[in-house]
């Protein structure tokens, strides 16, 4: 009894997990199952039906039986109760208590199959059917603003498409991406709740159909370079031949050797920190240079344009910088070479060279079909090199940018330069050790809350050249980073506006939203680092080969965007075109790409400015100009 009994009871288990199993096969199965029921019951009750002999009409055909028991089983008032013997009675009364059964859950399995299919479609784990679209790997803060400079970038794309693919939830991302950003409409954004990291994921956004792909480490994740390499591991793996570009990020600068040999020249990596730290060191000594910077970089007006134009083949890189009405030449990108930013002017334009240029589009790089503009050589100026002087910059708070500020600092100023430190932690060894490490500035660090007056009241503000306020990035919530800041700066333009002496003043954001609260003038400094990145990134996606013009601008070694004053290239008060602005930069080796000029009491900031646009300019405006020193 006991051998039976447990016999009875595995075959009991058996059973129940035959038919936990068929359930866990989803919907279609269940319908299969419960379709397969159905047949058998007709078929056994039609069965006895015609064995019994028991049917209200002799000349009802085997079909005719089938029929009714179907009625009987959806829809019993259909065929006459009274009908038959009593055996035909309760067969049909049986094949009728099945019917009920069955509809009832054929509905319930309709409606939780319907139920899980709006419960995947939620949690965004359906396949991505598009092709040539920007694909996204990850979630952060700057993701607004890729999206928000892809949308403008494909503004004349029809029906661009940009899938990003991260842990986040699909409906959340939706929400937070519709309260920031506004799309043009012929722009779609399809989130995926995924991981970048995971084979299975990555195919439901079709990475090898993308026509590029930025990864974006999260805010949160306690290794972003360890994140990124991950990613580009499963995107070679996943497409080993491809060949759209890949753009990512770089917090240390040792790690970009790495992530280079796993996407060879596939991926363009750019290093965070030190652009970032870049940009402040070039804007802090430069007022207005931001704007620069900013124009370049977004898409709302003038880009970087690679051209080829056959009829400029055998010109000298200085006769074609006339040609150009409505577009500023950058450099030459030659084959099988990099780009080169601002080449030597005697440089002669080969076959297959193309033009790096400004312009408003792609389209509008064209040569200039009427006379160039006339060169006023009377009103050219030939001043000498201004010698550098020893500067004094006071830097209001600490991060991990300091160190490369630091060094990037020291390539600039002239030797005898001093920097001064105060941050409310203790960073004199990191201090010091910079100190040891550079050659042109004395390092000194102080610890104090620069959001006390107090404290800036006796950093004495006015006696120093440049003030830069960094972001306090030991606090977890970026908007508590920009609160400290924005106190910190209220406090310094106040002291430096009862002054009788200009301080140049760059503040360091986290966030552009606090960035607008805070300006007061077009030409306010601020480097706002997730809206840089998020610039970069959208860039180099859509135009791989501005990675090294970009990183040619940036870099103290090579030629970078200088202000200078307007009066070394032409005399002011003077009614001069601008193409004579330009003619007086070349006899420098310089480019002349805009200015930054006061008119009616606002300074406003103007690049690739036409050739022959007549300005009357003054001893305090400036020349944008693209220069080795």
């Amino acid at each position: 009894m006991y051998r039976d009994g447990g016999h009875m009871g595995t075959v009991r288990q058996r059973l129940r997990y035959s038919i936990d199993g068929l359930f866990a096969r989803g919907t279609t199965t269940l319908l299969v199952v419960l379709g397969v029921v159905v047949v058998l019951v007709m078929a056994s009750v039609s069965v006895a039906v015609v064995s019994s002999g028991d049917i209200p009409n002799e000349d009802m055909s085997v079909v005719d039986i089938v029929w009714t028991v179907f009625a009987y089983m959806y829809d019993p008032s259909s065929v006459g109760y009274d009908e038959g013997g009593w055996t035909y009675r309760i067969l049909l009364l049986g094949a009728s208590l099945v019917g009920v059964i069955v509809l009832s859950t054929f509905i319930g399995i309709i409606t939780n199959g319907f139920s899980n299919m709006l419960e995947t479609l939620r949690k965004g784990r359906s396949t991505v059917l598009e092709s040539k679209h920007t694909l996204i790997l990850g979630w952060s803060e700057r993701i607004y603003g890729i999206v928000s400079e892809l949308a403008i970038a494909n503004e004349n794309v029809k029906q661009a498409r940009i899938v990003i693919l991260a842990h986040e939830d699909k409906v959340d991302m939706e929400d937070r991406l519709r309260e920031r950003i506004s799309l043009p409409p012929g722009t779609k954004v399809i989130c995926r709740s995924g991981s970048p990291l995971d084979m299975t994921d990555l195919d439901i956004v079709a990475p090898t159909e993308a026509r590029s792909i930025i990864v974006i480490a999260p805010d949160d994740h306690e290794n972003p370079d360890a994140f990124v390499v991950k990613t580009l591991l499963a995107l070679i793996h996943k497409d080993p031949h491809g060949t759209s570009p890949i753009v990512a990020t770089m917090q240390d600068v040792k790690n970009i050797e790495v992530a280079s040999i796993i996407g060879r020249e596939r991926v363009r990596l750019i290093p965070n920190e030190l652009v970032i730290s870049q940009i402040i060191t070039q804007t802090c000594r430069q007022p207005g240079l931001s704007m620069v910077y900013t124009e370049l970089l977004d898409f709302g007006g003038d880009e970087l344009y690679f051209t080829r134009i056959d009829s400029l083949v055998g010109k000298t890189f200085a006769d074609i910088l006339l040609d150009f009405e409505d577009s500023t030449v950058f450099g030459i990108k030659r084959p099988n070479r990099g780009p080169m930013v601002n080449p030597p002017m005697d440089m002669i334009i080969e076959d297959g060279d193309e033009i790096i240029a400004l312009s408003a589009d792609d389209d509008t790089v064209v040569v200039r079909t009427t006379p160039r503009p006339e060169i006023d050589e009377a009103v050219m100026v030939s001043s000498p090199a201004v010698k550098r002087s020893p500067e004094r910059i006071l830097v209001l708070g600490w991060n991990s940018r300091g160190t490369f500020i630091m060094h990037e600092l020291d390539q600039y100023v002239a030797f005898g330069s001093t920097i001064d430190v105060i941050d409310r932690l203790d960073h004199s060894l990191a201090v010091q050790e910079l100190d040891d490490a550079t050659k042109n500035i004395e390092i000194r660090a102080k610890i104090a809350d620069t959001t006390h007056r107090s404290v800036l009241d006796a950093a004495q503000l006015t006696s120093y050249d440049s003030v830069i306020v960094l972001a306090d990035m030991t606090l977890s919530d970026p908007q508590e980073a920009d609160a400290r800041t924005l106190m910190t700066l209220i406090h310094v333009r106040d002291i430096v506006a009862s002054g009788d002496r200009h301080v140049n003043i760059v503040t360091e954001m986290l966030d552009d939203r606090n960035r607008q609260l805070a300006s007061v003038s077009a030409t306010d400094d601020f480097i706002v680092s997730n809206k840089i990145t998020s610039l970069l990134l959208t860039q180099v996606a859509e135009n791989p080969d501005l990675s090294a013009v970009f990183a040619d601008l940036f870099d103290a070694a090579g030629s970078e965007l200088y202000l200078k004053p307007a009066y070394v290239y032409v005399k002011t008060g003077t009614e001069v075109n601008f193409a004579t602005v330009v003619a007086s930069a070349l006899r420098r080796g310089e480019i002349a790409i805009g200015h930054r000029r006061v008119t009616n009491g606002s300074t406003m900031v103007d690049v690739n400015v036409p050739k022959s646009s007549r300005f009357v300019y003054s001893e305090s405006d400036m020349i944008v100009v693209l220069a080795v020193d």
